[in-house]
């Protein structure tokens, strides 16, 4: 849109003045033939003087980030201009020729390249590419590419993260003392940005950073992730299958169903994390991968716990006075809460003072156990949210 209405401007400026083809064939060879233009000459009269390059990024589309390989890839285009001394003319002799245009091979350009970028370096635009040239030698050079560059990718608080990446641009052979680069009036563009559905662009800032021997402009840009999808996809039904473990130890050992229903959890959790592995990033470090490790461990402790509760649960000998002594006051507790005998009080006061059972002894290590993980559960998922939601506010 925006190249489009660069064109129609300048091409209804040419049909008002009226200008013809052959002035341009005459421009152009003029330019080109008879004032003998070498491309591989930097056309500054005054070879002491730097040729100076303002340098504008125009952002079309943010294509993705790629958190293994470190990689942004973006889709834009640089708005490059410059003075040719040796491409002007009077527009008058021409039949008020404005502007012309050329292929962006037929010219001396600036030798920029992408200087971060994640294959090997090659020169911007194509051959196909036409650079417009006014009557001042003032040159518009738009080439149009998919970056891919480098960018260090932090995914500590993915899915609300956020990535500030840089793409760089210098000028590879030239030293400062002949092209110096520098950063245009309007730095990074946003206007033909097209929406990605994952990432959206926070900020952006362009800068000159001149080295002892080149010249770069650094455009600097901060992504945001979409967290909505993942955490109705991923966080919330981790936390309910975690309540759902927990909740083993609420089923009483001779239902017959314990065992089977913890590890119908544990396979639920484990399919479960099989079927979203394609959506968490590849990398480690995250936040959100250690909840899920602590998920997965509260799950393996639940299915191991259940399976030695059931072993001793049935058992027919008498209990350790030790384990007795450990377990009196808990067994106490239950049997006044729960198991009191209205119709014989003394036979309570036998159950609470007398020898205790193997039943009596994992059903207080259900009460003990359901109340410490569903504690630490509420805990660690508590801080784990607040410590991702809580990162960029």
């Amino acid at each position: 849109m925006i190249l489009r209405t660069i064109f129609l401007y300048y091409w209804c400026l040419s049909a008002c003045n009226g200008q013809t083809g052959d002035d341009v064939k005459s421009l152009v060879t003029q330019l080109f033939t008879t004032n003998t233009y070498k491309k591989n000459v930097r056309p500054n009269a005054d070879q002491t003087k730097p040729m100076q390059v303002d340098l504008d990024f125009y952002l079309v589309g943010i294509n993705g980030i790629d958190e293994i390989t470190q990689k942004l890839t973006t889709t834009g285009f640089l708005f490059i201009s410059w003075t040719d001394e040796y491409l002007t003319w009077n527009s008058a002799s021409y039949g008020n020729l404005e502007y012309i245009y050329v292929s962006q091979s037929d010219i001396w350009k600036p030798d920029i390249t992408l200087q971060n970028g994640f294959s090997k370096l090659k020169e911007l635009g194509d051959s196909f590419i036409n650079v417009q040239i006014l009557p001042t030698g003032e040159i518009t050079w738009l080439p149009t590419e998919v970056f891919e560059t480098k960018c260090n990718i932090d995914i500590k608080y993915f899915p609300f993260d956020r990535q500030t990446c840089e793409i760089v641009f210098v000028v590879w052979s030239s030293s400062i003392l002949d092209v110096n680069v520098t950063k245009g009036s309007r730095g990074i563009l946003l206007e033909a940005l097209d929406p990605n559905g994952v990432w959206s662009v926070v900020s952006t800032s362009a800068g000159d950073d001149v080295l002892s021997s080149e010249s770069r402009v650094v455009f600097t840009i901060t992504l945001e992730r979409s967290s909505a999808y993942y955490v109705m996809n991923v966080i919330v039904p981790v936390i309910l299958l975690g309540i759902l473990n927990v909740f083993t130890f609420v089923i009483p050992a001779d239902s017959g169903e314990k065992m089977g229903y913890s590890i119908t959890v544990f396979l639920a959790f484990a399919v479960f994390l099989t079927i979203i592995s394609s959506e968490l990033p590849k990398t480690s470090g995250s936040l959100l991968g250690y909840y899920l490790m602590f998920q997965m461990g509260i799950g393996t402790f639940v299915v191991a716990v259940t399976a030695f509760e059931l072993r001793i649960h049935h058992r027919k000998d008498k209990v350790p006075y030790k384990i007795q002594r450990i377990f009196r006051s808990k067994c106490k507790t239950r049997v006044k809460s729960s198991d009191k005998n209205f119709d014989n009080p003394e036979k309570d006061k036998e159950n609470e003072d007398g020898e205790k059972t193997w039943s009596d002894i994992t059903s207080t290590t259900d009460f003990i156990l359901f109340w410490i993980s569903l504690v630490s559960t509420f805990i660690v998922t508590v801080t784990i949210l607040g410590l991702l939601s809580s990162k960029y506010k």
